[in-house]
């Protein structure tokens, strides 16, 4: 059922006797909950506690971990304009965010921050500076699942040694020398991605010099 945004504040006043105002404010907060963004209007432990365990059993852990991103970028705003800190709040984060480590994997937090990034560049600067202000300037160190193909390292050996030295995209040789073996560093890259299903193989492989192999994988025209 989808209500406009009167309608769920009434029904929400009605559901638990809360006045429409606060009733509004907590839709509101919500909804940037699920998208991940900051908002200002802070809500009590018990609301963090509830929207984190809803979210998880109604969404799953993508929307989770989006949402844990959302709430502690309030708080680094909420205590960068100086309020007081949220220790209860802070607290409940944690014991989320170590339940959803246990499962998450490299893609899972690879795609979450660049998600975060992009939303970072739609914040103003100044809000981006509170939340500096106050941020933990020690990352997180967290255990990830993370799952990779065995390759084949005659594959690597001969697409190597194919190029000669030369980027197969740009055709310009190397841009530096491996310390380890003087050997010209360029990287393998698959056509048709492993995890797409194509083949560890000399014909869907070719050699890149890092700049060419970014573009490909990052670019605005894939190939």
């Amino acid at each position: 059922e989808e209500l406009l945004i009167s309608e769920a504040k009434k029904k929400v006043s009605e559901l638990t006797g809360m006045n429409e105002g606060s009733a509004h404010g907590y839709i509101n907060t919500f909804l940037k909950i699920m998208e991940g963004s900051g908002y200002t209007r802070t809500i009590n432990a018990y609301g963090t506690n509830y929207y984190l365990d809803n979210i998880k059993k109604d969404y799953g852990n993508e929307a989770l971990r989006t949402a844990i991103s959302s709430i502690n970028k309030h708080l680094e705003y909420y205590e960068g304009v100086g309020k007081s800190s949220q220790p209860k709040i802070h607290q409940i984060l944690e014991k989320h965010i170590k339940k959803l480590e246990a499962t998450s994997t490299f893609k899972d937090v690879k795609n979450n921050f660049n998600k975060q990034v992009a939303l970072s560049f739609a914040d103003s600067a100044e809000t981006r500076g509170l939340r500096l202000s106050v941020a933990n300037k020690k990352p997180r160190e967290i255990e990830v699942k993370i799952k990779i193909f065995s390759r084949n390292p005659d594959v690597v050996a001969e697409v190597l040694n194919r190029a000669n030295g030369m980027c197969e995209k740009c055709q310009q040789p190397a841009p530096f020398i491996r310390a380890k073996d003087n050997t010209p560093y360029l990287e393998v890259h698959h056509i048709v991605h492993l995890a797409q299903g194509g083949e560890d193989s000399i014909s869907n492989a070719v050699a890149l010099c890092p700049n060419c192999h970014r573009e490909l994988h990052y670019g605005s025209k894939l190939q």
